[in-house]
Formats: C-alpha cells, structure tokens, sequence
C-alpha cells in the first residue's frame, strides 16, 4: 500500500514537473535549441518522430527516416532510435529492415500505438516502383528489438514486418487510435482513412504476406491536399477523439470526430484481396485554423495545448484548446529552421522535440535556465553582474526576464538568489 501511494506521488511529480518545464519554454522571452541528433547517427531525411507509448521505456525515441542513412548504400526507408533521450547518458541505434525498399518506401510518418506497435505511411506511387502500379499504403511493425529489423532479414519470409494494406499511395502522415488501428493522410485520394489491421498473424508471424483481415475506411467527404516532398502530419486527441490533421497544401488545419459516419458502399481494393474496403459518408469535420499558416507539416497536443509547426517559416504555432472551439494563438516560437521543420513531438519531461529534414538534424527545445539571462545555456559571471546590478538597483532585469532571478523560487530577487547563482557560475 505505501508502495502504491509512492509510485503516485512519484507519477504526480513527473507530470508537475514536465507541465512546469512546457510552461517555462512558452512563457520565457528565449528558448534553448539544442542539437540532439545528427546524420552520424544514421539521421537521412529524417521525417517524422514519436516516443515509445510503453512507461517502461521512458524517453525512447524514434525517428523515420525518408530513405537509409548516408554511409548504407541500400534503398529503403530506416529508424533511428535514441534511447535516454535528451540526458547526458543518450546513445542511438541506426536500423533498417532489408525489406524496408518496399515496407520503408519512402517513408514519412510513423506513430505508435498504446500496445506497443507502430505503423509507417509510403510517401510513393508504388511500392514496387511500378510506374503503372498504385500498389502502396502503411506498413505495421512491432517495437521489440529482437524482432524489428532482426529476423527474416535473409528470409524466407519477408524481413520483420508484421503486416501491411496497400489502398493509399502517397500517405504523408498517420495518428494512432488503439491496438492495430491508424488514421492516414492519403494523398492519392485526398483524403483521410482509417485503416485497422486487426490481429495481423494469429500466430505471430512476421514477414508474411497474408492481409486478408485489413479493413480500410475511406472518408472521401474529406477533402486534403498533400504537398509534394511534405509530410502532412495528424494526431488524435483520445480525451474526445478528435482527430487533428495538417491540411498542408490548403494551409489550414482540420478535425474530424473519428466516432462519426457510416459506410456508404464499398470499394474495390487494388492489387490485394482485403476484409473490407469502404467509402464512408455522413464525417464530422471542420476546419478549425486557416490563417497565419503556410505549410502546415507537423503537429502534436500536449495537455490543452496544439502545436502546430511551419515547414516554411521554422516557427511552432501554440494555441490554446480552452475554451473549447475558440483556437487562440497564444506564443509563437520561432526556431529559423526555414524550408526545413517537418515534425515536432512533446517529450516525457515537456520538452519540444523536432527534426531538421534537409539538414538531417534532432532537435529538442529547452527552457531557459534560472540565472541565464543572456540565453546561452550556461551561468556565468556575466549572469552575476546582471543579477548584482538589479539587486541593488543599478541596472533592471526586464520584467519579462523576472521569472529567471528568482533563484530559490520564493516570489522574491534578493541576496539570496545572488548567492546560488554565484554557487552555479560555469
């Protein structure tokens, strides 16, 4: 029983601590752009990313890649994965699947589900490279490193893939809902689609070519427009199910209540013989930000805030989901990553995380730290002398600064605080 009542309170403190870290970053006058992760680490193209959802594998970290790192000279879209993301013990772990030419096709968007699996979309015509063909979609992959991009790489089956549907060429960014079910921008349809994969191999069997339970809902009242070379990311709000999708090419961003619609009539699926295959009618949609946007590429909720980031800008747009359908900007943090931001995630601990695409970069975004009042991640004497000079009425911190000096935290800038800084200088 005290155990249980300690985990709690442990739980409580991470969840303060990491809403006071997300706070800190949108409320100070700077922010730190820290360099996480960079081509050496196998980062090509990078694309998208999201954490691991399993609590026992606290601030994993994956990326996608679009094609294989710079030194693996085979074709196919590859996973970078930084374990102990964003502390001093970090180390990454390049892998590619030697199917991944086909299940990796250009990938662009991954996400993970709460069972501990994850899906990617194909941002390609075919996954054959059939200049006729339309046969591409989102491919489903468990997480467990002895399995991922471990077994069938020589065969017989066909590399570590647990399954894959093949309705959505061009798909450009994915939310998961629960267990084996995804939500994917399909941008050969212009649409959205719920794709469910329900139990992919009974037995457990990787690699196989057996899709014959997948069962795909197409949205088609939904109309988005894809960008080409541009992710068009998504993310689901699972306290109301609502589903939030970067609408790149139209430069808004839409919802859709993904409990809403019924089938309309069926579709005949190309090239695979599915469970079902459906055209629904009667969404639930709107169109919920459509001016300061330009290309809208990554997205991502934490607690009652959207984030919204501009490939084209490099700034992260924060809106406040309180009160409900209102949207208002509140912070703007612009990071000068032009032409280049394509997705950002909030970590564990409430720092914003991004990737770089053309530069081949990781990101994580920082608050301030107490003291550091000239915004270069380190106390000096030159943080004391700005310190001293407020104290004692020389030379004032500006307001929007404050929050910084108040050292030990008790709503008053004093000798006090003067002291610890001093204990802290680099």
């Amino acid at each position: 029983m005290k155990f249980m009542f300690f985990i709690s309170i442990l739980v409580i403190y991470e969840i303060s601590f990491a809403q006071s870290f997300f706070n800190n970053i949108i409320n100070a006058p700077f922010f730190i752009l820290k360099l996480s992760g960079t081509s050496a680490d196998g980062l090509f193209r990078p694309r998208d990313l999201d954490f691991h959802t399993d609590s026992s594998r606290l601030n994993e970290l994956w990326i996608i890649n679009e094609n294989s790192a710079v030194y693996d000279p085979a074709f196919g879209g590859s996973t970078v994965t930084y374990y102990n993301a964003g502390l001093d013990s970090q180390w990454s772990d390049y892998r590619k699947d030697s199917f991944s030419a086909h299940f990796m096709h250009t990938a662009s968007a991954l996400a993970f589900s709460d069972n501990g699996g994850f899906a990617n979309t194909l941002d390609v015509q075919d996954a054959n490279n059939n200049p006729n063909g339309y046969f591409s979609g989102c491919t489903l992959w468990e997480a467990d490193t002895s399995i991922y991009a471990r077994i069938n790489q020589n065969g017989p089956e066909l590399g570590s893939h647990w399954d894959m549907l093949h309705q959505s060429p061009f798909s450009v960014g994915i939310a998961a809902e629960t267990d084996n079910i995804y939500w994917l921008f399909d941008g050969f349809h212009n649409t959205i689609a719920k794709y469910n994969f329900q139990d992919p191999h009974p037995d457990h069997e990787h690699g196989g070519e057996d899709h014959s339970d997948g069962l795909i809902y197409r949205y088609d009242e939904i109309y988005v427009n894809r960008v080409t070379g541009l992710s068009s990311h998504m993310v689901l709000d699972h306290s109301n199910d609502m589903l939030y999708i970067c609408d790149t090419g139209n430069q808004r961003i839409i919802r859709m209540n993904i409990n809403a619609g019924e089938i309309g009539n069926d579709l005949d699926p190309y090239g695979e013989n599915i469970e079902g295959y459906y055209s629904m009618i009667g969404a639930d949609f709107e169109t919920v930000i459509d001016s300061g946007l330009v290309l809208p590429t990554g997205i991502d909720i934490y607690n009652t805030f959207l984030l919204v980031s501009d490939y084209s800008t490099g700034d992260i747009h924060i809106y406040d989901l309180e009160p409900t359908n209102q949207f208002q900007l509140i912070h703007k943090l612009g990071t000068d990553i032009i032409d280049d931001l394509m997705s950002i995630k909030v970590g564990p601990d409430g720092t914003i995380w991004l990737v770089s695409t053309n530069a081949n970069k990781l990101y994580q975004i920082l608050p301030p730290m107490n003291g550091d009042f000239d915004g270069d991640n380190s106390i000096t004497l030159n943080d004391f002398i700005s310190l001293l000079s407020h104290i004692i009425n020389s030379n004032a911190i500006s307001e929007e600064y404050l929050f910084l000096a108040d050292i030990d935290h008790n709503s008053a800038i004093d000798i006090f605080d003067l002291v610890l800084l001093l204990d802290s200088i680099n």
